[in-house]
């Protein structure tokens, strides 16, 4: 039925003029009838219109001087059986550099250590070529229903080369088609990689798999998210581990004009009232970025993991941390392989920060004695240090059984005048005191000094 007969029918209006009796009424309509008479003639002209034609391409550039998208970035347009949507592609070969490194000598990451990372051993059983790269740029950055991922960069690792899709609906109607080409894609691929992932990205997009009525093809996938490990391992040396600082301190990738994350939301509704390509040129190549440095960072992660000391900017603290996360994870051999495969410039010993970490390791791993070498070396250099006189008398009392050497280490500590806060010095008085008792030493009085 039309809107015109329904309009009619719902106003009580007969579908066909009816033969009357001629009457006031007929001849001098209310006021009601006019507006309905005005309300039909606004239906008439708006069913009428044409509609567009499938294959019709949005309205770009409105403005002279402006490009053309796929001028841009390089792009076409895609139609499916939900509609149709932009994508742009490129290809990263073997030679292409990415900071520090080139695509050839990251492509080939070891998928066993990265299942490490993940803390899911299913990883391993695929190869690098299986992991799909994923970063997606949204109309929100704080989540929830109301939020669009409007453009999704994926990447994968194909004949030795890097290859980048990046799927952008240019209007809200085109989500639909974007979210089914992401799906057909993920599907061919055997686990995800992203850069905090776990709390935004993936989440959101399942809602969106969900509002338009679409399986999710994301969320059944083993997910290594790098922020993770990023922080467990690299966090020690960075202010913080977002992903613009991580490429400019350990991957050696320096953006120049980037578009800020806070701007891009803002960014997509100009060009959803401009259709200025220019608005989305910058976020296509921020999200580039994103998805090339997630792939170099999979590749340097995997590399402490697995003890290798070539290539760029890896520290002695680095592979130390890398251990202390192996061993949380109850990897305790690959943990012990870390640091016994260092060489002598990245022993632990050469740094003033990782002795204590690396003791710490030794001791979890069963290596008691190769930790109070470690104690006994850091006691050399600092008689007072609360840490190493703590743990070499609890060695020398459980361990060696050696109450009088142990008794002797505290009672040094305390007499050196070495800056203890209170609890320390409470927790050293407390243990002499039980030194005191095994090595049959008279009760004394501990007065705190003036």
């Amino acid at each position: 039925m039309k809107v015109i007969d329904k309009l009619k029918r719902l106003t009580g209006e007969d579908t066909e003029v009816k033969k009357t009796e001629p009457s006031a009424s007929v001849s001098a309509p209310d006021e009601k009838q006019q507006r309905l008479a005005g309300l039909r003639l606004k239906i008439e002209a708006i069913t009428s219109r044409a509609k567009p034609q499938a294959g019709a391409a949005l309205r770009e550039n409105i403005h002279p001087g402006n490009h053309r998208l796929a001028d841009l970035v390089g792009g076409v347009e895609v139609e499916n059986e939900h509609g149709r949507f932009f994508l742009a592609t490129r290809i990263m070969s073997g030679a292409s550099r990415h900071g520090h490194r080139n695509v050839y000598e990251v492509h080939n990451f070891d998928t066993i250590v990265a299942g490490m990372l993940a803390n899911d051993p299913s990883i391993g059983r695929y190869r690098s070529t299986d992991a799909l790269f994923l970063d997606t740029e949204t109309t929100g950055l704080s989540g929830g229903s109301g939020t669009m991922p409007f453009l999704v960069g994926l990447g994968w690792f194909e004949n030795q080369a890097f290859h980048l899709h990046q799927l952008l609906a240019r209007d809200f109607s085109e989500e639909k088609a974007l979210l089914a080409h992401l799906k057909q894609i993920a599907a061919q691929k055997k686990f995800l990689v992203t850069f905090n992932g776990k709390a935004f990205d993936v989440n959101l997009l399942a809602t969106r798999f969900i509002l338009n009525r679409l399986a999710d093809g994301l969320s059944c996938l083993p997910h290594l998210d790098l922020l993770h490990p990023s922080r467990r391992i690299l966090g020690h040396r960075l202010d913080n581990c977002r992903l613009a600082t991580l490429e400019e301190q350990i991957l050696g990738v320096f953006r120049e004009d980037d578009v800020p994350g806070w701007e891009i939301p803002q960014r997509y509704f100009d060009w959803l009232r401009q259709r200025n390509a220019d608005l989305l040129a910058g976020i296509f190549e921020h999200n580039r970025l994103d998805v090339a440095s997630m792939a170099t960072l999979t590749a340097h992660l995997a590399e402490i993991v697995a003890a290798c000391t070539t290539g760029q900017d890896k520290h002695t603290d680095d592979y130390v941390a890398a251990a202390r996360l192996c061993l949380d994870r109850s990897q305790k051999e690959a943990a012990l392989k870390i640091v016994d495969a260092l060489p002598n410039d990245l022993r632990p010993e050469a740094s003033p920060h990782s002795p204590g970490k690396l003791a710490e390791l030794y001791k979890r791993t069963g290596r008691i004695d190769q930790a109070a070498d470690i104690w006994r070396r850091m006691l050399g250099q600092d008689p007072a240090g609360f840490y190493q006189v703590t743990e070499l008398a609890k060695y020398l009392e459980h361990h060696k059984r050696d109450f009088a050497g142990a008794r002797s280490i505290v009672e040094k500590a305390l007499a050196s005048g070495g800056v203890f806060s209170e609890k320390e010095k409470q927790s050293l008085k407390l243990r002499l005191g039980r030194l005191d008792k095994k090595t049959l030493v008279p009760d004394r009085e501990y007065r705190d000094e003036p």
